[in-house]
């Protein structure tokens, strides 16, 4: 009878076994549980020993560039109204990156003391303590300021303190600063509050640690739906209330951080503004002393009603060259500010000039420097916008250099004018006397020098004013929200904890399984080959050499029976009577199912012979008792007959053995070669109703090959959860290449469980008579029983 092969590597036809897969996690449902309550426990434990954290969220409206920029160029903040705020939108990502710089929190940790962390020694936990809520204040003045030192001991009474770190211990009193470990400590009490005895621990986590640990805990971001100007500052910590203290430090900083940058033009200006006040006010006082030295020297205490009205002339155009002046000077600042080196400047007000063009101008260049400034800040040099604003800056100075030139030709124009007037009007004095002509000479000057004192006045009052409410538009904190612990959140550590007990022995069995190629079950054999299973044999956890005999009925004795029966079975004749037991490498139990097998067909009133060919690693000579004695080897030498190595099995009359021999042979694979190989199989047949041969793995060497000629039947033995299935791919290529005669297979060392359907299916009744049977008879058996 022909039989059929599948020549396929297992994975083309087997598949993904679901089935197996969830049958497995079935199985190791104990490790589910296992494992779920172990990374609970871990859970718990996290937990446990975990300072909780809180969160303080604060929802504020950012500030519109435009609403300061109209007071840098002459508005007013409280007039600005909503079609001015409404001119730009502020760059959130721009004031998100300001909020979170390093900057700002350097600032929190000064203000709020951040570096000093004090605790209270807990069972398990240490509690931190917010520095407002101690009866003292600690005042630290650092060796070095970015030092981490080790947690301290402060044991505090009511006069005095001590500091102690492992066995060193320093007294202290309060007020009075006191060294220690080069860091220079004062603890003062606060007013009204008694100090009783306590324990606290302290430590100084440095500056730089501090900054490092809260810039990770300060975020902002946008809220989608607070509109284009709404952000949400976030902040982690330890203690509520500190959260929410640095949240105040934080929009305090930030707006006075903003409000000194956008209004540096309007500081320029008053600044040059009082500068100019400065210098008009010493003249206005030397000119009055001139005015009264010399009516005290000249007794001149009136003019002419005529002087006088020349003189109201007169000042009228000294007040228009003062003002021409003034427009000079101002000119000069804003040609000064355009042409510094270095970087570009926010111009001063212009408005005085009273030219609505120049006006534009400086307005659309202090817009790009604005602008400019603002990219620098959150970018680099490398900015792809830059090379588009820088020529928008030059083309504006020179808009405003020309508009400058422009007006200086027309200052220059309005002085030749006064002076012409002021010509005509000085030769009218010339007919009054000169006492009286000095006298309003030296009026004039003193009221120029005081119309300009006043004007500068004026000027210095309204500029402060603008100041003043440019400050007034800041940050708006629209509401608050101060949640419990956010981390860590038990239910989620403890759902995170039983889905990882679950996950990861779900993993490592699904690991196992996609990386085991080991045979499991029927379906692993039948995807790979299509050639016969002789028999099924169970896992003997007995560890006996010989299972079955006349009278043993246990599950595995009825096992090679029925392993006995398929042979007969199998559709050959009584003249195929050798039969070779194999495997593909050793420890799958072939010498096993070769001692039962041959014990088998012995009580079933066979006369057996079983050889042991396996001449590199004979196992059935120490378990039957012949270790060392003549045998198969020594035939073959031609040192001894047939006779002389047959050796009868005391419990199995029917069973003749014929050992490896000894010495074992060097040339195994030649020794078998011999012709008293013939004669001896010969002999073996006539004298033997069955010959089973032990022969050694086919993978290892060629012996069995060798050896597979002389056989009728050959028996391949597979063990369950240990033969590889690319091992049944060589059994279908000796199949095909007809190395071994007529193949089938054994699988031996089944574990219960796995899909061989004919090996736990025998009753209740036969464990315990097997168990009796075999009890009873091991008193005499000779055999050795591992």
């Amino acid at each position: 009878m022909e039989q059929k092969y599948h020549d396929e590597p297992e994975e083309s036809k087997g598949g993904f076994d679901a089935k197996r897969l969830f049958g497995k996690l079935a199985k190791g449902y104990y490790w589910l549980i296992l494992s779920a309550g172990v990374c609970l426990a871990a859970a718990f434990v996290y937990i446990r020993y975990t300072t909780p954290l809180y969160q303080v969220s604060t929802f504020i409206e950012v500030q519109s560039p435009s609403e300061v920029k109209s007071n840098i160029l002459g508005g007013s903040a409280f007039g600005s109204g909503q079609a001015a705020a409404a001119q730009a939108a502020p760059d959130l990502n721009s004031e998100i990156f300001k909020l979170e710089a390093a900057a700002l929190i350097e600032q929190i940790v000064d203000s709020l003391h951040l570096d000093i962390e004090v605790m209270q020694k807990g069972r398990v936990l240490d509690k931190q303590l917010h520095l407002d809520s101690l009866p003292f204040t600690v005042k630290l003045k650092r060796w070095d300021i970015d030092e981490k030192t080790p947690v301290y001991k402060l044991l505090v009474s009511e006069d005095s303190y001590k500091l102690q770190l492992e066995k060193e211990v320093v007294k202290g009193y309060y007020n009075v600063p006191l060294v220690f470990k080069h860091d220079t400590i004062t603890i003062e009490p606060k007013p009204f509050i008694n100090i009783s005895k306590g324990v606290y621990l302290l430590r100084f986590s440095g500056r730089e640690g501090a900054v490092g640990k809260y810039a990770s805990r300060v975020s902002a971001s946008a809220v989608p739906k607070g509109g284009m100007a709404m952000l949400q500052i976030t902040v982690k910590d330890e203690i509520p209330e500190r959260a929410k203290q640095i949240v105040e430090v934080l929009l305090h900083n930030y707006d006075e951080a903003n409000f000194e940058f956008k209004s540096k033009a309007l500081r320029t200006e008053i600044e040059f503004l009082e500068n100019r006040l400065n210098t008009v006010s010493s003249e206005l006082a030397q000119q009055a002393n001139k005015v009264k030295d010399f009516k005290a020297t000249n007794k001149v205490n009136d003019v002419p009603t005529s002087a006088n009205q020349l003189l109201g002339n007169l000042v009228t155009l000294d007040s228009r060259k003062g003002e021409n002046q003034l427009r000079e000077n101002l000119l000069t600042q804003v040609e000064n500010s355009i042409l510094a080196s270095g970087q570009e400047q926010i111009i001063p007000n212009v408005a005085a000039l009273a030219d609505p063009s120049l006006a534009a101008f400086v307005d659309g260049y202090n817009k790009l420097v604005v602008r400019k400034k603002e990219i620098l800040d959150r970018g680099t040099p490398q900015d792809i916008r830059l090379p588009e604003i820088n020529s928008a800056l030059a083309s504006a100075k020179n808009s405003i250099l020309t508009s400058l030139s422009s007006i200086r030709q027309q200052i220059r124009t309005s002085n030749a004018f006064i002076a012409s007037q002021e010509q005509n009007a000085t030769g009218r004095f010339q007919g009054m006397t000169e006492k009286e002509k000095d006298l309003n000479q030296t009026n004039r000057v003193l009221g120029v020098k005081d119309q300009l004192y006043t004007f500068l006045q004026q000027k210095i009052e309204d500029k402060k004013m603008e100041y003043a409410s440019a400050g007034i538009a800041g940050t708006r904190v629209v509401d608050w929200n101060v949640s419990r612990s956010v981390n860590p959140k038990p239910y989620m550590v403890y759902a995170m904890g039983l889905i990882l007990g679950l996950l990861l022995p779900v993993l490592i069995i699904v690991v196992q399984f996609m990386l085991n190629n080991k045979i499991e079950t029927r379906e692993d054999v039948h995807s790979i080959t299509s050639l016969p299973i002789a028999g099924e044999i169970i896992l003997d956890n007995s560890k006996a050499d010989l299972v079955i005999a006349e009278e043993t009925v246990s599950p595995i004795a009825e096992q090679f029976r029925t392993l006995r029966t398929n042979i007969s079975y199998m559709g050959y004749g009584p003249e195929q009577k050798v039969l070779m037991v194999t495997s593909s490498v050793s420890g799958e139990g072939k010498s096993f199912v070769s001692l039962n097998l041959a014990s088998s067909l012995a009580i079933s009133s066979k006369k057996v012979a079983l050889l042991e060919f396996d001449l590199r690693n004979p196992s059935l000579s120490e378990r039957l008792g012949f270790k060392k004695t003549i045998g198969i080897t020594n035939y073959l030498r031609g040192e001894v007959q047939i006779d002389d190595i047959l050796q009868s099995v005391p419990e199995l009359e029917n069973l003749t053995f014929l050992s490896a021999g000894t010495p074992l042979p060097l040339n195994p694979g030649e020794i078998i070669l011999n012709p008293r190989m013939k004669s001896l199989f010969d002999y073996l047949k006539a004298h033997y109703d069955y010959v089973v041969m032990d022969t050694p793995p086919v993978e290892a060497v060629s012996d069995a090959l060798s050896l597979g000629k002389l056989a009728d039947l050959s028996f391949f033995v597979l063990r369950h959860k240990y033969t590889v299935r690319p091992s049944l791919k060589l059994i279908n290529e000796l199949h095909q290449d007809q190395k071994l005669p007529h193949i089938s297979l054994i699988i031996n060392g089944i574990k219960p469980g796995y899909g061989f359907q004919h090996v736990y299916g025998y009753g209740y009744e036969y464990g315990q008579m097997g168990k009796t049977k075999k009890k009873k008879k091991g008193s005499d058996r000779k055999l050795k029983i591992a």
